[in-house]
């Protein structure tokens, strides 16, 4: 009878061979592409940041979350990846500080995630798609048949999930420049948008007064909310790391991405916002309409709790009725209109629009990647089924786990579990601070692995923990205040999964195959 002890040398031999396969072509470029659309994607789901929070506050948090939030993060993730830069990244990291139960939980809790965000990206760019055919909204006829707008919906975002996880298997370097020439496809109608906006506040000659919270809103309500809002915009620096193997010189190249990605995210953030605010989108109390929702009776009773008038509705042109406030189509036509051209102002909508539909793309590309690591990286590692670390022969890309996660994308997108976005924020923000507290360990366990570790010694160490730790501490606490127990149920409900499935894979999979050595790239 075989025991954790005992190598199988079919197994093991089976399992290098196919590592091997793997092909190293991620460069900084391409990694910098998947990256951004990891952690940013543009600006399109900032805009409840200014309806939720206010302008003042909202730009503050845009500029000061980065600096103690996502640069600690970028910081932890350089330590552990430049000392651990194998396939599987946090997993590794937090398996070697903890042991292998906490780091398969790590694993288990990010894949989730994947399940129930990564799927709403696809059915996002189909309802932006819906402003152009109407048929995604209110279905057709075809052939004499009533086709549903949530048949034609689905149908479409699964023709995306293959189309992307057909390339993503034709390379992990052709998936990341494809990322590339989106981005620069996306960010251009925000890039004239912004200027736009910041040329016409500043031809105005003033400046309009634009109020640090929203009407009636505390300082703890719009700070609680609007933090949820900006950290979820800000995080994901250590999902690519899952495909370590797969990068060019991962342990320079890795840092150098995120460095960019982060500058990136802040600019794409802030200039967009300013402009918007200043240059149009912000007159006269309009800000309240960024980003909002309303129940089954629209956004009316929304805006008139913040003290907005049926008439101010009736002058900034709202439908009362309507299900959402502006965002950035919306938005940039009011910064066309304020320099009176009605031409430009559909044509900047209609392009921000398209921007929107290829942010959701880049979204979808840039997370899904990680989310087909997850499982190959626990395969190879013995704590998932065997036949899930089969590598493409001419692409070396995992396909067999990309099939996986693109079958498991297609059964989630039948129904958008928006509702469950609290709970993949909970999952997530509980792996960083597991991968905080790894680095700490391993600081004592592996004193003298050689590692890019945070500057400033120790107090540096402290400092850059405390700061993203305060942080999701603050989100959790006040989203159990303001939601209770029901916002994170569902992801305590996931990990008890994760905890229960753990010991029959240990027992019944793990058996003969080797740990893998996270120090040694299993490429080389």
């Amino acid at each position: 009878m075989s025991d954790l002890t005992t190598i199988h040398p079919e197994a093991s031999g089976e399992i290098k061979t196919e590592i091997k396969k793997l092909k190293r072509e991620l460069t900084l470029l391409p990694l910098f592409g998947l990256m951004y659309f990891t952690v940013s994607g543009g600006s399109f789901g900032i805009e409840a940041l200014i309806g939720w929070s206010g302008p003042g506050l909202a730009i503050l948090l845009i500029i000061l979350t980065p600096l103690i939030f996502s640069l600690p993060n970028v910081l932890m993730v350089r330590e552990l990846g430049t000392m651990m830069p194998a396939e599987g990244g946090y997993y590794h990291w937090i398996k070697k500080a903890f042991g292998p139960f906490a780091g398969f939980l790590a694993g288990w809790n990010n894949w989730v995630v994947t399940w129930l965000d990564v799927t709403i990206y696809p059915l996002l760019a189909v309802y932006y798609l819906g402003f152009f055919f109407p048929a995604l909204r209110e279905g057709t006829m075809i052939g004499g048949i009533e086709v549903s707008a949530e048949l034609l919906s689905w149908l479409l975002a699964v023709i995306i999930i293959w189309l992307i996880s057909w390339m993503q298997i034709r390379g992990a370097r052709l998936s990341g420049m494809f990322t590339n020439w989106l981005g620069i496809f996306m960010i251009m109608p925000l890039v004239v948008m912004a200027i736009l906006g910041i040329y016409s506040w500043i031809a105005s000659g003033t400046t309009i007064s634009l109020p640090f919270l929203p009407e009636g809103e505390s300082l703890v309500g719009a700070f609680s909310v609007g933090l949820f809002v900006v950290m979820w915009n800000y995080m994901g620096w250590e999902l690519p790391s899952v495909a370590g193997d797969e990068i060019v010189n991962p342990r320079k190249t890795y840092p150098r991405a995120m460095t960019l990605v982060l500058i990136a995210a802040i600019l794409t953030y802030l200039l967009p916002v300013l402009g918007g605010l200043y240059g149009g989108g912000g007159d006269d109390g309009r800000y309240q309409l960024w980003g909002i929702e309303g129940g089954d009776e629209g956004i009316g009773p929304v805006l008139e709790e913040y003290g907005v008038t049926p008439e101010q509705m009736d002058v900034w042109g709202v439908d009362p009725s309507s299900t959402v406030g502006w965002e950035f189509p919306e938005i940039g036509q009011a910064v066309a209109n304020k320099l009176g051209n009605p031409s430009l102002a559909l044509v900047l909508g209609g392009w921000l629009t398209i921007a929107a539909v290829l942010s959701m793309i880049g979204l979808f590309t840039g997370n899904s990647l990680g989310g087909s690591r997850v499982p190959f990286a626990l395969a190879e590692d013995g704590m998932f089924p065997r036949w899930m670390v089969k590598v493409h022969g001419k692409y070396g890309t995992p396909w067999v786990a990309i099939v996986l996660v693109g079958i498991i994308y297609s059964i989630f997108s039948i129904s958008a579990f928006a509702f469950l976005v609290v709970a993949d924020v909970f999952l997530q923000c509980l792996v960083i601070l597991a991968e905080f507290a790894a680095m700490w360990k391993l600081r004592f366990s592996e004193p003298d692995r050689p590692r890019d570790r945070v500057p400033g010694g120790w107090l540096g160490l402290i400092l850059v923990t405390a700061g993203p730790t305060i942080i999701i501490l603050v989100a959790f606490i006040s989203q159990y205040l303001e939601a209770g127990f029901s916002s994170i149920g569902w992801a305590l409900g996931f990990m008890a999964l994760g905890m229960i499935l753990y010991f029959p894979i240990k027992k019944y999979l793990k058996p003969g195959v080797p740990d893998i050595d996270p120090f040694v790239s299993g490429v080389d």
